[in-house]
């Protein structure tokens, strides 16, 4: 399972490479899927490069920013704060393919599924911190004396 954050810069980490199959500049296109709403998207997050020396770290780490107001940029992006998605909030299905093309975003045109899990999609559009005064709030829902 994947967990990102609204509003803010990801970088979730799947496990694809390990599980691909072309040889070469390989993409990995991301088609979710809103659990509740049946909303549909596809975009290509920037792979950010292993920093290791001789083996391939378990798993890949992405750059995606999620946002509800920005402007999306689903495919070409270069560097790891390029990728912008809207997603809304709640749990995603996810399938990760694996294809040749950087601009494709048709999951029947890529290749292979090289992992799939749910993603869930955390909302904090609180503009103020929580404050407690020692005041407890009472509300009665019933009340037999007052019939």
């Amino acid at each position: 399972m994947i967990y990102v954050n609204q509003q803010v810069y990801n970088e979730p980490a799947s496990t694809c490479t390990r599980n691909q199959t072309l040889t070469g500049t390989t993409y990995f296109l991301w088609s979710m899927t809103h659990k509740l709403s049946g909303e549909r998207k596809a975009f290509i997050p920037y792979r950010i490069p292993p920093n290791t020396g001789y083996n391939d770290p378990y798993y890949d780490l992405f750059g995606v920013t999620l946002s509800t107001t920005a402007t999306e940029s689903l495919t070409g992006n270069t560097t790891p704060t390029e990728c912008v998605v809207n997603l809304i909030c709640g749990e995603w299905y996810l399938k990760i393919y694996e294809q040749l093309s950087s601009t494709n975003l048709n999951p029947s045109l890529a290749y292979n599924v090289v992992n799939e899990t749910i993603v869930t999609v955390n909302c904090y559009e609180q503009n103020e911190p929580i404050s407690y005064t020692n005041v407890d709030d009472v509300f009665i829902i019933y009340n037999p004396d007052n019939e």
